[in-house]
């Protein structure tokens, strides 16, 4: 599992630690991920929160999108990923 932020890297790294997300961030700074999951909103230059969880099969099989409760989405996101693991491909 990996989640993507347009913040940097060492704002990626303070915030997983602070919640101890069991999943690694990625910094996205230029936007380029997140314009291609179209979760860029373009006249802000900021980014919906959205989780898409991603079967093995490559397909989406879940998109959750909560932008005001950081801590409602990961326990959700969790939650889910916990209940379908042979869905899913967890590392």
């Amino acid at each position: 599992m990996v989640g993507v932020s347009a913040d940097s890297q060492e704002r990626n790294d303070e915030f997983r630690k602070a919640l101890e997300l069991p999943y690694a961030l990625v910094g996205d700074p230029n936007g380029d991920v997140l314009r291609a999951y179209g979760v860029r909103v373009p006249v802000l230059g900021l980014a919906r929160r959205v989780t898409y969880v991603i079967g093995r099969d490559g397909k989406i099989g879940h998109i959750y999108s909560n932008s005001f409760d950081a801590e409602a989405h990961v326990a959700k996101t969790c939650a889910l990923v916990e209940s379908q693991p042979a869905r899913l491909h967890i590392q």
